[in-house]
Formats: C-alpha cells, sequence, structure tokens
C-alpha cells in the first residue's frame, strides 16, 4: 500500500525592505521590495520543479497591493526567492511582513517541510558568515540555533510583521563580526525533504 505523500508550503511576504535604522529619512535598500513591479525587477528566483512557483499577485492578503507567494509542493528540493545588497553599516532596520506556512501529512519520520524569510549576512567576497531565518517548520526538521544560525519560529500561519535592527540580531550569532559583514540578502525560501 502507498502511502499518502503531499507537502507544501507557502511564505507569503509583503512590504519586506531594509531602511536605515538612524537618521531623518528611512532609504529602501531592496529594490521592488514591496513587490508592485514585475519579480524580474530586483529579484532572482529559483524552482526547483514543475510544481513549484514563484509568483506575485494581489489576492493572497486582503488588500489591493501585490505581494510574494513562494510555493513548493511534492518531494526533495526547494525554491526561492532572493536579493542581495551591499550595505555599509549594519546599523539597518529590517521589516518583513509575512505568512509562513509548511505543511507534511507523510507519517514518515524522515520527511519534513518548512518556510521561511531567510537574511544571510555575507562579506565582500559572498561568504556567508550567518543567517537568520524566520520560519514555520514541521516536525521533524532539522533547523536549529547556533552559533552562526538564528532560528525565529513563527507560531502560526497567520500574517504577522516581524521587525529589528541588523545589529541587535546580529547579537543572536556570535559567530558574526558585525564589521566583516559587507552584504545582505534577503530570500523567500521554502524546502522539503522527502527521502522515503
Amino acid at each position: 500500500m502507498s502511502k499518502l505523500r503531499n507537502r507544501l508550503i507557502l511564505p507569503v511576504i509583503a512590504a519586506m525592505f531594509f531602511a536605515a535604522a538612524t537618521g531623518a529619512s528611512a532609504v529602501e535598500l531592496l529594490t521592488n521590495g514591496t513587490f508592485e513591479q514585475d519579480l524580474s525587477i530586483g529579484w532572482l528566483t529559483y524552482t526547483y520543479g514543475s510544481l513549484d512557483t514563484v509568483t506575485r499577485g494581489t489576492g493572497y492578503e486582503a488588500d489591493p497591493d501585490y505581494e510574494l507567494c513562494v510555493y513548493r509542493d511534492y518531494g526533495s528540493g526547494y525554491c526561492q526567492a532572493s536579493q542581495t545588497v551591499d550595505v555599509s553599516t549594519t546599523d539597518l532596520a529590517f521589516s518583513v511582513k509575512a505568512r509562513l506556512w509548511a505543511y507534511d501529512n507523510d507519517a514518515d519520520t524522515l520527511c519534513w517541510a518548512a518556510s521561511a524569510i531567510q537574511i544571510f549576512y555575507l562579506n565582500l567576497s559572498d561568504v556567508v558568515l550567518g543567517e537568520t531565518r524566520i520560519c514555520y517548520k514541521t516536525a521533524p526538521c532539522p533547523w536549529s540555533s547556533n552559533t552562526t544560525l538564528h532560528i525565529i519560529n513563527a507560531n502560526d500561519d497567520l500574517w504577522h510583521t516581524y521587525s529589528f535592527n541588523i545589529n541587535t540580531e546580529l547579537a543572536n550569532l556570535p559567530g558574526v563580526t558585525p564589521s566583516a559583514v559587507k552584504k545582505i540578502r534577503v530570500a523567500a525560501y521554502d524546502t522539503t525533504a522527502h527521502s522515503c
């Protein structure tokens, strides 16, 4: 008898941006950070399979603005939309309004699903020094915090705004030297592990 195996992930994001934390006026660092233009403007997208989609639309939240939806269905792999920006300081405000969700109805304990907003901290050579992951995950997803990865768990699949100062957040990553961070990559990411 075959098992029913279906995984799907739906991180939906609106108004994702970086802004200067100090000074009289904030400056948005992401290009097309509110997704009001086509995703080819500012964003790199990756889909693994034919059922994966990275789309923008106005029907994901009850407002007329555009949001981004990253969706992965069955099997192992991931899909993602990302953007990397140069930064001269880590004294930056980060804010994202997101609805994160992951589901796995396979009883196998090796299968799991997760969706995340990822904030990568890179040096000048694009080497990832550390990462913050705002995520919704199913058991037994192996993600856990360590010296270069900070996990912020979403408690439900409702819309929430997550905001913090990057300097303050880097205190949760003792393995990352803030002065070495010269670029930040933001990504909407979903992944599934299907080893059955």
